[in-house]
């Protein structure tokens, strides 16, 4: 009950529109367009608190997004409470709704461009939106939910914090040369263009590194449509070498065909030494076969870990729990951790920090934020990257950090 009644409160709070923390002459404005659906969001917890019993409570639900959304906002909250920083920050809060067209009515507001930044929003449309506002607008746009390439380009204000695939992709095949040197790899892609897209990112890698590497890897590359290998029809279970590790990098981000071939392969464990590399997708998969995915020993890359030896992560833990009566969820550390990032490049570099964070990591509670420039050529910035990425392996049904 303390949980919902510090939920309302929060959104009551969010309607308050702007708050200040720390006082000084020095001033940043934050602004966070988030889906929060405000008003029907603070019905469905009232009628949660009301409930008579606890299979009507159950049936209550609130959007993914707008508890993402919440436990996100949750997380600012608590790094603005803790700051000590020397200047104060003014917080306005927009709740697009989930709506494209709200969010281009809330962009239309004058008052957007006195902020100095914007943080949001969560799906890839209204990321776009605000994206493109910023870049005409001069805003930095710090992105941390969608993973998207396409939502800018050439848009030097754009920050994008959560990883893309080919963070993802790049950090697999560094773990692979670092863990399995000179094993037999099978690239194995359905006949869909984005997987077939990083199918290709892995060979290239595996072609560039065998160009220079005295101890090789044989890569073959396979595609459902044809599986044609120099010409010849094949499949991957004819590709496993005996006496080698085999690591079948599966670049499908559909369940059922990943289901349908580790059932496949699954007898040639007791021949083959086989460990499967798959998408961070799998991370969320509903209808995945967990005996299969753990008994391959499975590689899955994820940008969020929470380090509970850090002393400041342990703190959070303790000070979140006091402060909303529930643990931080995944999204409460993602708060808390780019608004604590957004608040030491502001202190150290002031509004002109993305000019000075390239190439610079930030070790937060649950992420860490090692920033890159995507570049169109050698001149042009696309936006700014994290390209941070943490790779777990799945054994004795827990996911277990190896890289």
């Amino acid at each position: 009950m303390k949980g919902i009644r510090q939920f309302l409160l929060s959104i009551i709070y969010i309607l308050s529109s702007i708050a200040c923390f720390s006082q000084s002459d020095l001033v940043y404005r934050i602004g966070l367009i988030l889906p929060l659906q405000t008003h029907n969001s603070i019905e469905k917890l009232d009628a949660f608190s009301n409930a008579h019993d606890y299979h009507t409570a159950s049936r209550i639900h609130l959007e993914d997004d707008v508890a993402i959304s919440l436990n996100f906002y949750e997380g600012v909250l608590q790094a603005l409470n803790e700051s000590k920083d020397s200047f104060t920050v003014e917080l306005s809060v927009y709740d697009n709704m989930n709506d494209d067209s709200v969010t281009s009515e809330i962009l239309k507001k004058g008052e957007l461009k006195k902020l100095d930044i914007i943080i949001g929003s969560v799906t890839t449309s209204s990321a776009k939106l605000v994206a493109d506002y910023c870049k005409r607008n001069h805003i930095i746009n710090i992105q941390p939910f969608t993973p998207s390439k396409s939502l800018t380009t050439e848009n030097p204000y754009h920050l994008k914090l959560a990883p893309t695939i080919d963070a993802h992709v790049e950090t697999l095949f560094n773990a692979i040369v670092d863990s399995f040197v000179g094993s037999n790899v099978i690239i194995y892609t359905p006949d869909a263009e984005q997987s077939k897209g990083v199918a290709a990112q892995f060979d290239s890698l595996f072609a560039a590194y065998n160009r220079t590497a005295s101890q090789k890897f044989s890569v073959a590359l396979l595609n459902t449509k044809n599986m044609l290998l120099n010409g010849k029809k094949t499949s991957a279970r004819e590709q496993l070498k005996a006496g080698k590790p085999n690591v079948l990098i599966l670049t499908s981000f559909e369940e059922s065909f990943v289901n349908g071939t580790l059932r496949v392969l699954f007898s040639d464990l007791e021949k083959y030494n086989i460990v499967v590399f798959g998408m961070p997708t799998w991370l969320k998969g509903e209808i995945l076969r967990l005996d299969y995915v753990n008994d391959f020993a499975t590689r899955i890359s994820d940008a969020f870990y929470v380090d509970t030896a850090k002393t400041a992560t342990r703190n959070l833990i303790t000070n979140y729990t006091t402060a909303f009566h529930a643990e931080p969820t995944k999204y409460s550390y993602l708060g808390y951790d780019v608004m604590n990032f957004t608040l030491k490049s502001l202190g150290e570099y002031g509004k002109d920090f993305l000019n000075h964070i390239s190439t610079q990591r930030y070790s937060g509670t649950a992420y860490k934020f090692d920033i890159m420039k995507d570049l169109k050529n050698d001149s042009v910035i696309n936006y700014l990257e994290n390209r941070h990425v943490n790779v777990f392996k799945v054994q004795d049904y827990e996911l277990r950090k190896v890289w």
